[in-house]
């Protein structure tokens, strides 16, 4: 499936920088060569900045893996004799716990129980339609990043299928899942499974469940009524009469059988919509999936890794910039330069870029006007706390 036609809706602003760390660095340090030729001290605060959030969130992953790994339906480890994995309450708390803090680093908004409903509520514009037992599962918690809108090409009812019609198609442009269904009997506890996927319509959101049902819709129930009723009801009707006048054995078999036959061609036509169903759900699931498990979770890790770092490169650049801005108007300079450079609305969260600025003791704030040390300085403290991760 193509992402050209996707656009983000923009009467939502969204909390994540839409660039990738490599393209925001790029376009940034076009700004500083500008004033600042054949001076490289920003460039190298960069580099130590994205290697410094590299390297905090892959200890990080570390930590989680084995917070998983009781609950991880992938696993192919043994346990040592006389150990086992504690996979209570308490160490699920403690997991789900650290998703989330991801989550919230990565930008990502959770899925509320509203929302949740309004979605598994909406019919599919591709004719597939399922439902899902929310009240199989222990944990459900769903959270997406990036409201936007897919245009497609679709023939409807309406139209009598004779032409093609634009039709919006809201998506969640990334859906983080994370699903428990209730232990069976004799089960200390299921598996939680965690799934990554991209570009979900909201009216495809049950077909990221394990459980779903497809339905047939009323119009293709009215449709195979129509087209398939009249018929076997001549067919059924005139196969009666001749086994009613019937005068031997054979003639009479022949009849039965042509009923049957009937019945089963409307009984196929059945199963053939519904295999189609089966075919369109399978079709989708396999371009919208960009990972599971821990695979999933160390996808996350990165997204999470990068929101970081560019949040703290946004605030330290253009308070690098322009020495002395409030923090209203720090605000207003990064989503000034965001819609300039990327046609593209957001709310950035200056208070968390600031925050992180602090925290690596770049930051200072003069009765509300806010500096940070210049770039050769920034870089020594990054590499003294690089050099602290590793201590010995």
């Amino acid at each position: 499936m193509s992402v050209s036609n996707i656009q983000y809706n923009q009467e939502v602003l969204e909390r994540f920088i839409p660039l990738s760390s490599a393209e925001l660095a790029h376009l940034l340090v076009q700004r500083w060569r500008q004033n600042h030729p054949g001076n490289e001290a920003f460039p190298r605060f960069i580099d130590a900045l994205a290697t410094l959030y590299d390297a905090v969130y892959a200890r990080e992953l570390e930590t989680l893996k084995p917070l998983y790994m009781p609950f991880n339906p992938d696993h192919d480890t043994v346990t040592p004799v006389g150990q086992e994995m504690v996979a209570d309450e308490s160490a699920k708390n403690r997991l789900i716990s650290q998703v989330e803090r991801f989550l919230q680093d990565a930008n990502f908004n959770l899925l509320n129980q509203q929302m949740l409903n309004d979605a598994l509520n909406k019919t599919s514009p591709y004719g597939v339609e399922v439902s899902v037992d929310l009240d199989a599962f222990q944990e459900t918690l769903i959270f997406y990043r990036g409201s936007a809108v897919r245009m497609d090409k679709l023939r409807r009812w309406q139209s009598l299928y004779l032409k093609e019609e634009q039709v919006q198609v809201p998506v969640y442009r990334r859906l983080f899942v994370l699903l428990q269904l209730k232990p069976e009997a004799g089960q200390q506890s299921a598996p939680i499974y965690m799934k990554l996927f991209k570009d979900i319509p909201h009216s495809d959101l049950e077909t990221i469940f394990p459980n779903t049902k497809v339905k047939m819709r009323l119009f293709d129930k009215i449709k195979l009524a129509v087209t398939g009723g009249g018929g076997a009801v001549t067919g059924i009707a005139s196969a009666v009469g001749k086994l009613s006048a019937a005068a031997n054995p054979t003639a009479a078999i022949g009849a039965v059988a042509a009923i049957g036959g009937i019945i089963w061609k409307q009984v196929s036509s059945v199963l053939v919509q519904r295999t189609e169903y089966m075919m369109q759900l399978a079709k989708n699931l396999y371009f919208y999936n960009l990972d599971n498990n821990l695979g999933a979770v160390a996808y996350l890790v990165e997204l999470a890794s990068a929101e970081e770092h560019k949040e703290a490169l946004l605030s330290y650049s253009f308070l690098l910039e322009q020495p002395g801005l409030t923090q209203q108007e720090l605000d207003e300079k990064v989503e000034a330069f965001v819609k300039e450079e990327l046609d593209f609305a957001m709310d950035y969260e200056v208070h968390d870029g600031l925050e992180k600025l602090k925290h690596l003791g770049l930051l200072q704030d003069e009765g509300g006007r806010l500096r940070v040390i210049d770039p050769a300085a920034a870089t020594a403290k990054l590499k003294s706390r690089w050099t602290a991760l590793f201590p010995g």
